[in-house]
C-alpha cells in the first residue's frame, strides 16, 4: 500500500527553515504555456514551440530557463542560430543556476558551428568545458577546433572521444571526423599514444565486449613499444579468457613471453585463473609459487591470492585457503583488500575457540577499521566476551557497533543481545572503552538536515510549479540537478524526489532515489530522518497480499517484505537476467510447480508479474523451504538467493553456536551480503508498521544549511594530454567477480 504525500510529509521544528511558498493561480496557469511549448516541440511544430516558449517566459519569470531552453531547440530547428543565442543567454544567467546550462551551452556552439560562426563558437565552448557532459564537450571543441582551421588541436580532441568512450554514439561521429583530419594534415598527423590505445581497450573490456576489445589490442600491439606492448599482449589473453575461451587463453599465455615485470605478473594471474576454471586445481600451488619467486609484492600476486583462497573456500579446502589469506595479509597488510584475508583468518579462529582469537579480533578492529567486516569484529568481540563472563567490555563492544553501524545485521543483533538482563545492567568496561576509542575509525559527516536551505527552497518550488503543470520529468530533473550540485542537502532532494515517485504510484522509483541521492542513509541512526523517509527507504506496498498469504503459511509478514525489497524493490514487473520474475523472482518452471498445489494448471510466466500471484506463490515456497531446514531462516535465505544444494552442504560445515557464524562460513559473498540485509530489511521493518506508531527514537531535526554549499565539479582541463587511466593498471575486472 503505496504511502500518500501526505503521509510523507514531517512535522517541521517551530523554527524551520523558509519552505517552498504556494504557487499563486495565475503563476501555475503561466507555467502552463511552458508544458504547452514542449508539447509543440516535441510534436514538431517549431514556430509555435518557440511563440509559447516566449510568452512563457515573460509570465513565469521563475521557470525563465524552462521557456528558453524550449525556444532555443525549437529556434535552432527553424535555423535561427542568433535566436538560439538571445535564448542561451538568458538560460545562463538563470538563478539558481539552472539544469540546462550544459544541455544549452552545447546547442548554442553547434549553432555557432551551423551559423559559420566558428571563433564564437570555440570561445563558447572553452568558457562552458566543464558544465557540457562528455563526451559531447571533447567532440564539440574537436569540431570548434576544426572549423576554425586547427587541424592539430582537433585530432586531439577527437582522438579523446574515440579512445576515452568507445561505445558512446559520439565515437562513431569521432572516428569519421579523425579520417578527415588525418587527410588533411598527412605526416603532421599526431599519432595516438600508447596508453589511449590500451585505454580504448580497457574501456571495451569494462563494457563487456571483449570481442571488440580484442580487434582493438590486435591492431594496437604492432604500433606499440616496451611496457604497453607488454600489456597488450598479455590483456589478449585476458579477453579471451573473458569470452569464454578459457583453453584459447591458457595456450596463448602459457606460450607468451613477456619482459615487463608487471605485466608478466598479469599474465601468470590470469594463467591461475584459467587453471581453475578449468579444474586442474593440481597446478594452482605451483603456479603461485612461481608467481610469489618471480614477482612477490606484486598486486596481481595479491588478486591471484584472494582467488584461489576464496575459490577453496567454496570447496571447503581450509588447507589451501587459510596459507593463502595469511600470505595477503602478511605481504600486503598496508593494502585495503588485505582486510578481507585477515578477517577469514579472525572469523576462522573464534570458531574454533583459538588462543588468538581475542587478539585477533581486537587485531582486525584496529587495523581495518574502514573495513565492511568491522562490524562484524566487533559483534563477535562482544560474544566472545560474554563467553569469558566479561558482559561489561561485551556491553562496550554492542554499544559502539550500534552507535558506529547503525543499520546493519550485526546490529540489530547487538540490540537483542543488550536485552539480555545480565548485560544491559552491566556498565561499559572502561579498558574495553580505552581500547575501542584508540581506533582510528573513519571520519563521517555530520548527519545532515531534511530542511531546504536557501538554495533547495528555490529547487523545490520550481519543481513543485513544474509538476502542477504536467512536467514531471523536468521537475524530476531539476531535484535531481540540485542533489548532485547543492553539497549537504541531497537527502532533501531525495526525499522529494522519493516523495514525487510514490505519488504516482511508483514506491519502487521511490526507493531508487533514496538510494542514489542519500547514499549513505543507512548511517543515519533512526532518529536522524523522519518517519516518512524511512518509510519511503522501506516501503511496504502490496501490503495486503504479502499479509494474508505470510498468514496463511504461518510467515512473519515484515521477513517477506524484507526479501521483496532485496529479491526487486518492489517491482512487480521485474524480469532478472537468470529469468526470474516479479516481486520475489521466481523462475517460471519453479512457479508452474508451485501453482499446481493451488489448482493452477497453465501457469504462464506473466501470471508471475500480478503481484498477488508472485506473493502467493512465493510465500508458499518459502515456507516449503523452512519447513525443510527445521525453522531455520537463515539457512531458508542462502537456499532462496543460492539453491537447496549449496545451502545443504554449507549447514554441514557447522557445528554453529548460531545463525551469525552460519553466514559468515557462506562462501559467497552475494549470499552472505543478501541474508544479512534481508534480516537487516525485516528489523526495520518491525520497527516501522509493526504496532500502531513506529518503534523509533523521536525524530531529531536540525537546521537547514544556512548560504550556499556548492559540490565542487570535476576540472577537465583543456590542455591536459591523452592519458590512459589504466594504462598500468594494478587490478582487473576479475578483482571483484572473484568475490562474489
Amino acid at each position: 500500500m503505496a504511502l500518500s504525500i501526505a503521509a510523507s510529509t514531517h512535522t517541521a521544528p517551530k523554527k524551520a527553515a523558509a519552505k517552498p511558498k504556494l504557487q499563486s493561480p495565475k503563476v501555475v496557469g503561466a507555467a502552463g504555456l511552458i508544458a504547452v511549448a514542449q508539447r509543440q516541440l516535441e510534436q514538431g511544430n517549431l514556430e509555435a514551440a518557440a511563440e509559447y516558449a516566449n510568452a512563457a517566459s515573460g509570465k513565469a519569470p521563475a521557470l525563465q530557463d524552462y521557456a528558453q531552453y524550449i525556444r532555443a531547440q525549437a529556434e535552432y530547428g527553424l535555423k535561427n542560430y542568433s535566436e538560439v543565442a538571445k535564448s542561451a543567454t538568458r538560460v545562463f544567467d538563470q538563478t539558481p543556476v539552472s539544469p540546462f546550462v550544459g544541455e544549452t551551452a552545447a546547442l548554442a556552439v553547434r549553432a555557432d558551428l551551423d551559423g559559420d560562426s566558428p571563433k564564437q563558437a570555440l570561445e563558447l565552448v572553452k568558457k562552458y568545458f566543464e558544465k557540457i557532459p562528455q563526451p559531447e564537450a571533447d567532440l564539440l571543441l574537436a569540431r570548434s577546433f576544426e572549423a576554425t582551421g586547427d587541424a592539430p588541436q582537433a585530432a586531439e580532441y577527437y582522438q579523446r572521444v574515440y579512445y576515452n568512450y568507445p561505445t558512446a554514439k559520439e565515437a562513431t561521429d569521432a572516428a569519421s571526423a579523425l579520417v578527415t583530419v588525418q587527410q588533411k594534415l598527412g605526416e603532421a598527423y599526431p599519432p595516438p599514444t600508447p596508453s589511449a590505445m590500451l585505454t580504448r581497450a580497457e574501456k571495451l573490456i569494462e563494457a563487456k565486449e571483449p570481442a571488440a576489445a580484442r580487434i582493438e589490442l590486435a591492431a594496437a600491439i604492432p604500433q606499440l613499444g616496451g611496457v604497453q606492448r607488454d600489456l597488450a599482449r598479455v590483456r589478449l589473453g585476458e579477453v579471451d579468457y573473458l569470452a569464454g575461451n578459457t583453453g584459447a587463453a591458457f595456450q596463448y599465455l602459457t606460450a607468451l613471453k613477456v619482459d615487463e615485470s608487471e605485466a608478466d605478473a598479469e599474465r601468470l594471474n590470469y594463467l591461475i585463473h584459467c587453471i581453475r576454471k578449468m579444474d586442474r586445481h593440481g597446478d594452482v600451488k605451483p603456479m603461485l609459487e612461481h608467481l610469489e619467486q618471480e614477482h612477490p609484492a606484486s598486486p596481481w600476486r595479491l588478486e591471484a591470492l584472494i582467488f584461489v583462497a576464496d575459490q577453496a573456500r567454496v570447496d571447503n579446502d581450509p588447507n589451501t585457503y587459510l596459507p593463502l589469506y595469511r600470505a595477503c595479509a602478511a605481504t600486503f597488510s598496508s593494502d585495503p583488500r588485505a582486510a578481507w584475508c585477515h578477517w577469514r583468518l579472525t572469523f576462522e579462529s573464534y570458531r574454533k575457540d583459538a588462543d588468538d582469537a581475542y587478539d585477533q579480533l581486537r587485531s582486525q578492529i584496529q587495523q581495518y577499521p574502514e573495513s565492511p567486516d568491522a562490524n562484524d569484529a566487533l559483534y563477535f568481540l562482544g560474544r566472545l566476551e560474554e563467553r569469558k563472563g566479561d558482559d561489561a567490555s561485551a556491553r562496550a563492544c554492542y554499544d559502539q557497533l550500534i552507535e558506529r553501524f547503525p543499520n546493519t545485521y550485526f546490529s540489530t543483533l547487538a540490540r537483542e543481545r543488550l536485552k539480555d538482563p545480565k548485560i544491559s545492567a552491566a556498565t561499559a568496561n572502561p579498558s574495553m572503552l580505552e581500547f575501542l576509542r584508540s581506533v582510528k575509525w573513519p571520519p563521517r559527516n555530520e548527519f545532515p538536515s531534511f530542511d531546504p536551505g536557501e538554495e533547495a527552497a528555490q529547487r523545490l518550488s520550481r519543481a513543485h510549479l513544474l509538476e502542477m503543470t504536467g512536467l514531471t520529468d523536468f521537475a524530476e530533473g531539476e531535484l535531481k540537478f540540485g542533489a548532485r550540485n547543492d553539497a549537504d542537502q541531497g537527502n532533501v532532494y531525495a526525499y522529494e524526489l522519493a516523495k514525487m515517485a510514490v505519488a504516482r504510484a511508483s514506491p519502487e522509483q521511490a526507493l531508487h532515489y533514496i538510494k542514489a541521492y542519500s547514499p549513505d542513509y543507512l548511517y543515519m541512526p533512526l532518529d536522524q530522518a523522519p518517519v516518512p523517509f524511512w518509510q519511503l527507504a522501506f516501503p511496504i506496498p502490496f501490503r495486503g497480499s504479502i499479509e494474508q498469504y505470510s498468514r496463511q503459511q504461518g510467515l512473519d509478514p515484515f521477513l517477506v517484505a524484507a526479501l521483496i525489497r532485496q529479491e526487486s524493490e518492489f517491482n512487480a514487473k521485474v524480469i532478472s537476467h537468470a529469468n526470474a520474475y516479479g516481486l520475489m523472482q521466481l523462475l517460471p518452471s519453479t512457479g508452474r510447480q508451485l501453482a499446481r498445489h493451488f489448482g493452477v494448471r497453465r501457469l504462464t510466466p506473466s501470471q508471475l508479474l500480478i503481484a498477488d500471484r508472485n506473493v502467493q506463490l512465493g510465500t508458499y515456497y518459502f515456507r516449503d523451504l523452512l519447513d525443510s531446514y527445521g525453522g531455520q531462516t537463515e539457512v531458508t535465505l542462502a537456499s532462496y538467493n543460492a539453491g537447496p544444494g549449496r545451502a545443504n552442504l554449507w549447514r554441514t560445515w557447522g557445528p554453529f553456536r548460531e545463525p551469525a557464524e552460519f553466514i559468515e562460513t557462506v562462501p559467497f559473498h552475494e549470499t552472505r551480503g543478501y541474508i544479512q540485509i534481508v534480516l537487516r530489511n525485516a528489523d526495520v521493518y518491525r520497527r516501522l508498521y509493526a504496532g500502531t506508531v513506529p518503534d523509533v527514537p523521536a525524530y531529531r531535526p536540525k537546521p537547514a544549511p544556512k548560504g550556499k554549499h556548492r559540490k565542487k565539479p570535476v576540472r577537465r582541463s583543456l590542455s591536459s594530454s591523452l592519458q590512459s587511466q589504466h594504462g598500468s593498471r594494478s587490478r582487473s575486472p576479475l578483482s571483484e567477480r572473484a568475490r562474489s
